[in-house]
């Protein structure tokens, strides 16, 4: 029994990625909110989200496996931190369909294989998006605010030691990747809603 439950286990987290995690998400049940001219929906962002490894780092993509699949600059390789959050957001945006455009935002001049910029930095996809979306649709540190709504959130604020602060795609009732704590940890939160 349990070497079926073991291997029920590590077959579904082989299974998980980020082509099948979305027949899991809601999503997939149709609560998409209406999308803004010239971005993607919530499901689209959703479905070129990649996931973060699962169970003893089976499923998802780990930082390195990302930085080699998306073919983006080496020395992002082996970094200590492992702060991957707005890279997976620029991969959605970016696969999604959305042409990240440099601005003056202090852009890292990171681009992956087919020369398509990438965010590497919290703060600059904030300003990225309050430049080319316009301001967030819901701010707060209230969790229950945010219930309900779908899009990108930014947390800033956190007291975190390796990053400044962190972002996600929120499906209505969590990330889609982790944030775990931070609207209690964090006092600068914002989303964009999609």
């Amino acid at each position: 029994m349990k070497a079926t439950v073991w291997l029920v286990v590590v077959l579904f987290a082989c299974v998980w990625n980020e082509s099948s995690a979305w027949l899991w998400s809601s999503s997939a049940f149709g609560n998409d909110a209406p999308s803004r001219p010239g971005w993607p929906s919530f499901s689209e962002l959703e479905r070129n989200y990649p996931s973060y490894p699962l169970i003893f780092g089976f499923g998802g993509l780990s930082w390195d496996e990302l930085v080699d699949k998306e073919g983006l600059d080496a020395w992002l390789k082996g970094v200590t931190d492992k702060n991957t959050c707005t890279m997976r957001v620029s991969r959605a945006l970016t696969h999604a369909g959305k042409e990240i455009v440099p601005g003056s935002c202090n852009w890292s001049g990171v681009r992956d294989s087919k020369n398509r910029p990438y965010i590497i930095r919290v703060a600059t996809m904030r300003c990225y998006l309050e430049n080319q979306y316009g301001q967030a649709d819901v701010t707060g540190t209230s969790e229950s605010a945010y219930r309900g709504h779908q899009g990108i959130i930014v947390f800033q604020d956190c007291g975190f030691a390796t990053a400044t602060g962190h972002v996600d795609l929120w499906d209505g009732s969590g990330c889609v990747g982790r944030c775990p704590g931070y609207f209690s940890r964090c006092t600068d939160i914002r989303l964009f809603e999609f």
